[in-house]
């Protein structure tokens, strides 16, 4: 029986992981984000800010090494681990033993957001869903270059969460977006059934089902301010910077990086208008929203 739950403030309030005042750095986990080609740079900014932002300790944010200048003069809190570049611009296959070194010391490893779907990528992607042992968050073109090859999933070593829109889970079940939005809830949780893993499903009211397909949540916060790129990279960030906290729980990450980050857009447009909108003003908003369910948790 699959159980059903709506997000709302509450329910996310009571799945924001408690700091302890002890705590350090390394109490809040380690990152390892896997971001960017060369006509991607944003993304990398984007989901680094967005872990940040989301009580992570450390973020580790791998790159292709093309990207070092236009990185370094953006971002000022994170650890960088620059990766020799293909000539297509995007990580090149030689830097997968060391990609996989870095997930070693990592808590939570996040791919996807602007990497490419180079032969490169797809080897990248292979590797980390069967050799990687931590929790693996998959968005953008990581979903993209495993819509080619669905079924190493059946051979996965590690927990897994999916992150679609509507697009790139219609490429990873061979059907068209207007079958996928007919029948969300229904796909969702046929596909986490069969593949044993999380997927989140990006649009109004984004579904997010849990790996053993028995339980759903529905999120109930964000609105069209969101329909912009660079807002999905920013979501994989945040639910990979809540991972660690939540002792790994993919799922709960996932609906609770759902709810805060729909929610950061909803705390926007009573400021400026859904048109205007940018990523980059959701994840300045972050703090407030944590700050509402921290009142909330009290």
């Amino acid at each position: 029986m699959l159980n059903k739950n709506s997000l709302d403030i509450k329910t996310a309030s009571k799945l924001l992981p408690k700091r302890e005042p002890f705590s350090h750095k390394g109490s809040f986990g380690r990152a390892l984000l896997i971001c960017g080609s060369k006509n991607m740079v944003g993304c990398c900014a984007l989901a680094t800010e967005g872990a940040l932002r989301s009580g992570i300790g450390i973020v580790n944010l791998a790159f292709p090494d093309c990207l070092y200048n236009a990185l370094t003069s953006r971002l000022t809190e994170n650890l960088f681990l620059p990766l020799s570049t293909n000539k297509e611009g995007c990580i090149s296959s030689d830097s997968i033993k060391n990609i996989l070194n870095a997930c070693k010391n990592s808590d939570a490893v996040m791919v996807g957001c602007g990497l490419g779907t180079s032969e490169s990528i797809k080897e990248l992607v292979k590797a980390l869903v069967t050799k990687n042992e931590k929790p693996l968050i998959m968005d953008a073109d990581a979903l993209n270059c495993l819509s080619e090859f669905n079924d190493v999933l059946l051979n996965k070593n590690c927990e897994i969460l999916l992150t679609p829109h509507p697009g790139e889970m219609a490429r990873l079940c061979g059907l068209n977006v207007a079958d996928i939005e007919e029948n969300r809830e229904e796909i969702i949780v046929d596909f986490c059934k069969t593949y044993k893993v999380n997927v989140l499903l990006k649009g109004y009211e984004t579904l997010i089902c849990n790996s053993k397909a028995d339980s759903l949540y529905i999120n109930k916060t964000g609105n069209t301010g969101l329909s912009k790129g660079g807002a999905g990279d920013l979501l994989s960030g945040i639910i990979a910077g809540l991972t660690p906290s939540m002792k790994g729980n993919l799922f709960n990450s996932a609906a609770l990086g759902a709810f805060v980050h729909g929610m950061s857009a909803d705390l926007l447009k009573k400021e400026m208008s859904e048109y205007s909108i940018l990523p980059s003003d959701c994840a300045k908003a972050l703090g407030r929203v944590y700050s509402l369910l921290e009142n909330e948790k009290a």
